[in-house]
């Protein structure tokens, strides 16, 4: 049985996440943390996340475009297997452009 976890809203549309560029590590040194606080999601992924991991996040939208956001794995627990995915992720979003924050709204499951 998995922990309980926040009830981080799941993404409902495509994503990527890589490691923090030189640049967005220098956006965020460089301004104020707190734009995305607040804010959780949860995400299938294959690949296992360490805790406390800082990445870029890339959402697909539906109607064409992305949006991007820094994220803080909070947490990645093993799924069954034959399930979606092989991890359960929990993210915090660190920093995220105030438009985006509202594309990425459309995106989410309802709480």
């Amino acid at each position: 049985m998995l922990p309980a976890r926040p009830s981080y809203r799941r993404i409902l549309a495509p994503i990527y996440h890589r490691p923090t560029s030189w640049f967005a590590q220098g956006l965020l040194r460089g301004s104020d943390r707190g734009t995305g606080l607040g804010l959780g999601l949860r995400s299938y992924s294959d690949d296992a996340l360490k805790a406390g991991r800082l990445l870029e996040l890339d959402v697909f939208l539906p109607a064409g475009g992305h949006v991007t956001a820094l994220i803080q794995v909070e947490w990645c627990d093993p799924l069954p297997r034959g399930g979606p995915a092989n991890f359960d992720v929990g993210m915090r979003v660190v920093q995220i452009e105030p438009d985006a924050r509202a594309a990425l709204d459309a995106v989410l499951a309802p709480t």
